[in-house]
């Protein structure tokens, strides 16, 4: 597979690649709904790894850092019956931040490659994602990767804004 994960590092060279994919309008609009600053992304990212709630990678693509993945573990902030078998589900966020790396299907390798992680690695038994629900091209391809639409919900983005959320499930069964 032309697609791999790597740790991110604590590390300045890697957090200022962050922040020029955070600039571009394609991963703003999905991701932060605002240009976080140099020092906001270093911050967030370094406090990220310092906790280590999350686990958080680049995307390789072919050898080429092209984007990032945050893996966690799902909270329950919203309650659906479709959830109740499960006990050890992931969610995730990610996005491609280099622009000639879009509309090529390596999203959907990505999301391959990152659903058998959770699977054998976090022994995750399903995963849910959570796009705005206008977010029709990452809807599309968490459902050519077997996820299932199994809710929308009114909820809010990271600006406060009044956002309409969809709720995809992918389970070790599909």
């Amino acid at each position: 597979m032309d697609v791999t994960l790597r740790l991110l590092k604590n590390d300045n060279a890697e957090f200022k690649k962050i922040y020029k994919w955070c600039k571009n309008k394609f991963v703003y609009e999905w991701f932060e709904q605002r240009i976080l600053s140099e020092n906001e992304i270093i911050n967030k990212y370094k406090s990220k790894l310092e906790k280590g709630i999350q686990k958080l990678f680049i995307i390789q693509y072919k050898g080429i850092d092209i984007g990032l993945v945050q893996l966690y573990k799902f909270e329950y902030d919203i309650q659906l019956d479709a959830l109740n078998d499960f006990k050890n589900i992931y969610e995730y966020d990610l996005f491609i931040g280099e622009e000639k790396y879009l509309s090529k299907g390596i999203g959907t390798d990505i999301v391959k490659l990152i659903n058998e992680m959770l699977y054998s690695d976090y022994k995750a038994d399903a995963i849910i994602l959570r796009p705005f629900k206008r977010n029709i091209r990452a809807i599309k391809c968490y459902e050519k990767c077997n996820f299932k639409l199994i809710a929308d919900y009114d909820g809010k983005d990271t600006l406060g804004n009044p956002e309409i959320i969809s709720v995809l499930l992918n389970t070790k069964k599909h």
